[in-house]
């Protein structure tokens, strides 16, 4: 047969196949009656004519099916008429279908989700040019690193040429303050310098970009505010926006979607400036380099290194252990959620592979069923393949359902989750749903179904099929008992990691909501305030801050009001490096979180102090500058020794700035990390002898705090009409968001495991169900013969412990397996912890107790003389 021919066969055979079976039909029975007048002239007689040609043919059925083997197009056919079987017998037991598909959507829904999440956050290139060249640059001293400084940022942009190209940028204090004819508004944005847009790659929308001289005041706006303030005009270029209350001309809008690494819903990015650094510090510029092609990260650091170091020595000092370290940026961005992407997709795997358990459980259960109407099409003429092929497709239709729903689930779960999960997970903005991840669905449960369908079939008795018929299908399934058992035995085994991995990451956030922080965050409200140079002098500042302390101490119930540049746990404003005198910079240097604080500060937090004082009313810019340090800068320093009248130096000690004497010691507060990440060195400086802040954080002490929200905003609004409170919080609340990492791994975590429960004494209900069913007749014995319901009960109840106990006991090295991988993300817990590893078998136990108790009690209800009258 030609090409040609045999297309238009399959063409037929597709598109024609009522008509092509019809004519089979006709053929054979033109044979049969062509056989009959053979056997009549042969002189047989007519009695026998028939059975005869019966046997000379054979079975009808079963040449069809030979028949049908040997045309083209006929596996399509076959497939078409299994989802058609499969489709009629689902509707018919619509129950067992709900329960397969519900199963699997659970898992790939699951699983659909995290690879989501972790596709887009971790996979995807980041929107910059050849983004792959792009890393953040940090200083590097042991085991201690942090951002640039402006004088590393200087000296960078003067040598790194052979390299590559620098860019810097840094947050301001909760955003901008933009003037509108509606009142100021609060839009987040950052400072960069001028090399930004071209170190990223990415080009403007209009607009020519920042100009080169360095003293101008330029903005770049983003594509939203583009359109919201200006309606997508282009002659919004040249126009110009006041930021906290200095005008700022528009040179250019950037595209949809911008944002500098590391960023979250900027809207602006204004041009940085800074007076020419004298020292090496503060470390506050987020540094992008864009390697040269060819240059390996690993040697990056060091040729950098090589190139400023001597000038870097030359023109400010400093330590010369320090160096340069280089990390591309996409890890930089997804490194703090990755260890949360990963956990939660061995969870869901789990979760999946559980759902394919059960299924596989299911389809063993209904396979028993079926085993009559298999035997039936057997003797029939279908065959061994032919059963198991239609098995299997009934499998992927199961599947294939299953991963819409989990295509939905999936859905549903990102379109709600998506915003609160941002402030956990970076790129979040990205996922979303499109054909491919609809397809990764579709697969995910198809092969789920045919796994799933493929275990029953290996166990399958073929070569029995017969006896089923003749035992009128009294013995069908009894072979696949032990194969169900061990379904679930495993399906409980993974459970009892997915339980202890829950159970540990939920005793970690119950430890750390009981950790003591250090201070006190009860009825405290706080709140941040801008307060730009050109509008606030000092002098004008310090008049302004007392004016307010005053008004908001005058407001009834406040006991307490307090400023300071910082706020624990984690609202820390900058670093600096510092020096100890007479030490040398190996033993006496470090780099410690400075905060900068009024002398109300310690008493209105309940911050105890360990040793020395606290600031006073003397400590003011004409008294011998003051510090207090924390019980970890003093074990650093001075180990047991004393730290009060002991003297350091904030920054380079060759540099102008003045020593600084010791006079408290404080217990440990986080203020960079939060509880989770625990206190680093901390300097106290008061105030009132710096006044380095415009950015105060101010919290106030009242037993009604959250209900003076209102008045505190009057307050501030009578001061100045143009001056917006930001970031208006409780100390609870902010304690709350620095544990939101934590509390979603516990919460993801807890949900997972419910599932996982939920399936596995599913599992259990439908093996002991079976096995209730399979010994109806005994049961009706041992009644007849005088047990009671009791013992009835009690012997199911055994049984599904004696598979529960089998699972745990399976289970057990794998959740201690799983527990130690969990160390780095446990706070105060034993990963080895007996207690939680107990708890979850007893969770176990109890759902295995649970899921029997149906079935035994309908075991206890058994009448034993309907049911041996029906034997």
């Amino acid at each position: 047969m030609s090409r040609i021919q045999g297309v238009g066969a399959w063409l037929r055979e597709i598109v024609l196949r009522r008509r092509v079976e019809a004519e089979l039909e006709e053929e054979l029975r033109d044979h049969l009656a062509r056989e009959r007048e053979r056997q009549a002239a042969d002189g047989v007689p007519s009695a026998e004519v028939a059975r005869r040609a019966a046997i000379r043919i054979g079975n009808v059925e079963a040449a069809k099916e030979q028949v049908r083997a040997e045309r083209a197009g006929r596996l399509l056919s076959d497939v078409g008429a299994d989802l058609r079987i499969g489709w009629r017998g689902l509707r018919r037991n619509r129950g067992f279908a709900a329960a397969v598909i519900l199963s699997l959507g659970l898992g790939v829904g699951g699983v659909t989700a995290i690879s989501s999440v972790v596709h887009a956050v971790v996979l995807r290139s980041l929107p910059y040019a050849n983004a792959e060249r792009l890393h953040l640059l940090r200083v590097w001293w042991g085991d201690f690193s942090a951002t640039l400084s402006p004088v590393d940022l200087e000296i960078l942009r003067e040598r790194t040429a052979p390299t590559g190209r620098v860019a810097a940028y840094y947050f301001p204090d909760d955003g901008f303050t933009m003037a509108t004819p509606a009142g100021p508004e609060v839009v987040d944005g950052a400072f960069v310098t001028a090399e930004v847009p071209a170190v990223l790659g990415v080009p403007l929308v209009i607009g020519p970009g920042f100009s080169s001289n360095p003293d101008s005041f330029e903005v770049l706006i983003g594509h939203d505010l583009w359109l919201r303030r200006f309606g997508g005009r282009a002659d919004a270029i040249g126009r110009t926006l006041s930021l906290d209350g200095r005008d700022e001309t528009i040179v250019g809008v950037m595209p949809p979607a911008f944002g500098v690494p590391g960023s979250r819903d900027e809207e602006l990015w204004v041009k940085g400036r800074w007076r020419q650094p004298t020292r090496r510090g503060p470390f506050y510029l987020h540094t992008v380099i864009r390697l040269r092609d060819g240059l390996a990260p690993a040697a990056a650091g060091a040729e950098l290194t090589g190139l400023v170091a001597p000038v870097l020595q030359g023109r400010v000092g400093g330590n010369p252990n320090w160096g340069y370290g280089v990390r591309s940026v996409l890890d930089t961005i997804v490194s703090d959620s990755r260890k949360t992407l990963t956990l939660a997709l061995v969870a869901v795997a789990l979760v999946l592979l559980i759902s394919i358990l059960n299924v596989a459980n299911l389809l063993l259960a209904r396979g028993t069923v079926r085993t009559r109407e298999f035997a039936v099409r057997a003797s029939l003429g279908a065959g061994r393949g032919r059963l198991a092929r239609q098995a299997l497709t009934e499998a992927a239709l199961l599947g294939a359902c299953g991963g819409a729903l989990g295509l939905a689930l999936a859905a549903s779960a990102i379109a709600i989750f998506r915003d609160a999960a941002s402030t956990i997970v970076p790129r979040m903005h990205e996922v979303e749903m499109d054909v491919p991840l609809a397809l990764f669905a579709l697969a995910i449960g198809l092969s789920s179904g045919m796994i799933a369908g493929a275990i029953p079939l290996l166990r399958s008795q073929w070569h029995g099929l017969a006896h089923s018929l003749r035992d009128d299908g009294r013995t069908i399934g009894g072979g696949h008992t032990v194969l169900r058992r061990t379904l679930v035995a495993l399906e409980i085994a993974v459970t009892l990691t997915v339980l202890t991995g829950a159970a540990l990451l939920a005793k970690t956030l119950y430890r750390l909501d009981a950790a003591d922080p250090g201070f006190v965050a009860t009825n405290r409200i706080s709140f941040r305030l801008v307060l730009p140079s050109r509008h606030y002098p000092e002098a004008r500042l310090e008049a302004f801050l007392d004016d307010l302390g005053a008004r908001l101490r005058a407001l009834p119930g406040v006991t307490g009001v307090t400023m300071a540049g910082a706020l624990p746990p984690d609202k820390l404003s900058f670093s600096n490096n510092y020096t100890v005198e007479g030490q040398t910079n190996e033993h006496g240097a470090g780099v410690a979180e400075v905060v900068e604080a009024d002398a109300a500060f310690l008493d209105t937090l309940g911050i105890r102090v360990v040793r020395g004082r606290a600031f006073n009313s003397g400590d003011g810019p004409q008294s011998m500058p003051v510090a207090i340090v924390n019980e970890s800068f003093v074990r650093r320093q001075f180990g047991t020794g004393e730290a009060i009248g002991k003297r350091f130096k904030n920054g380079d000690p060759k540099s102008t700035s003045p020593w600084l004497t010791i006079v408290g010691v404080v217990g440990d507060v986080p203020y960079g990390r939060g509880v989770w990440g625990g206190a680093d060195q901390t300097v106290y400086v008061p105030y009132a002898q710096n006044n380095w802040s415009r950015s105060p954080y101010v919290v106030v002490a009242a037993a009604n705090a959250p209900a003076l929200v209102d008045s505190i905003r009057g307050i501030v609004r009578a001061l100045d009409p143009l001056l917006p409170i930001r970031d208006v919080a409780t100390m609870d609340e902010r304690l709350r968001r620095a544990a939101l990492v934590p509390r979603f791994r516990s919460w993801l975590a807890s949900v997972l495991a419910g599932t996982a429960l939920l399936l596995a004494a599913t599992g259990i209900y439908g093996v002991m169900s079976y096995h209730v069913n399979q010994r109806r007749r005994e049961t009706a014995i041992r009644r007849a013969l005088g047990a009671g319901e009791g013992q009835i009960v009690g012997s199911v109840l055994v049984s599904g412990l004696r598979l529960a106990a089998a699972g745990l006991a399976v289970g057990t090295a794998g959740a201690i397996a799983a527990s130690r991988s969990l160390g780095s993300v446990l706070f105060q817990v034993d990963p080895r912890d007996p207690a939680i590893l107990a708890g979850a078998m007893f969770a176990l136990v109890l759902a295995a107790l649970l899921a029997c108790l149906i079935p035994a009690t309908r075991a206890a209800r058994i009448d034993p003389a309907v049911i041996l009258r029906e034997q």
